[in-house]
């Protein structure tokens, strides 16, 4: 039976983390431990936490898909002005504070799809900025994964470019902002002490204040979706 093709990349990666057993040790603790004989009575003892587990900052990127999954205002013929989705990516920089504990601020931006509304009006460039300060808390392990749970706070800001359909006047606008918050969790891959690659898996929640448009209909709108992303960072 042929192997899926879709499935040689996962498998290969699996096979890889699971042969670097001694790698895995060395790299954790990398920053003084060798193994050596504790005074003439065999190996000294091993410290509880890794080398990447001290107190240390990070800086990294990401590539980002969202899916919404509900939106208040509908106004458009897709249905609201996040659609379906979109994707994107973003810059994320923090301190690690030990074994357990980090702060995150991130920034990331998602382009969203196009629609015209009910009065001619095509919106195009929607996109979606958002700025959170997130607190980790992290799972130590002695192999390369290493999970954690994440939830943060922080500002949604909406743009968007408009024409009218029949004069053909158009400009950027301020379509929304708001507060907005994630939960989630995500795991991180350690290559080496000082470099790791990720993914995490968010639901984020933003409620906007008075929209661009139908603002004296609706005071608020409250969005929802899942955001997915891949990251790589370098620890020093």
């Amino acid at each position: 039976m042929r192997t899926p093709r879709a499935l040689v990349l996962p498998v290969l990666v699996g096979a890889l983390l699971l042969s670097l057993p001694e790698q895995a040790e060395a790299q954790y603790y990398g920053g003084g431990y060798h193994g050596g004989g504790g005074y003439g009575y065999g190996p000294a003892p091993r410290p509880m936490f890794g080398y990447r587990h001290r107190i240390h900052g990070y800086v990294g990127g990401q590539l980002t898909g969202i899916a919404t999954l509900g939106q208040t205002l509908k106004y458009s013929n897709y249905g609201g002005y996040l659609g379906h989705g979109g994707g994107g990516g973003g810059l994320f920089g923090g301190v690690r504070l030990g074994p357990f504990f980090s702060l995150e601020l991130n920034w990331n931006i998602t382009w969203h799809q196009a629609a015209e509304d009910y009065w001619g009006t095509y919106w195009s460039a929607f996109h979606l900025q958002t700025v959170e300060l997130d607190g980790k808390i992290h799972i130590p392990t002695r192999s390369l994964v290493e999970p954690y749970f994440q939830a943060g706070i922080g500002f949604a800001f909406l743009g968007a470019s408009w024409e009218d359909r029949w004069s053909g006047y158009g400009e950027d606008y301020v379509f929304a902002s708001g507060v907005d918050f994630n939960v989630g969790g995500g795991l991180d891959v350690w290559l080496s002490p000082f470099l790791t690659v990720g993914g995490r898996v968010l639901y984020k929640g933003m409620r906007f204040g008075e929209s661009a448009i139908q603002a004296t209909r609706y005071s608020a709108n409250f969005a929802s979706a899942i955001n997915v992303d891949v990251n790589l960072a370098i620890h020093f």
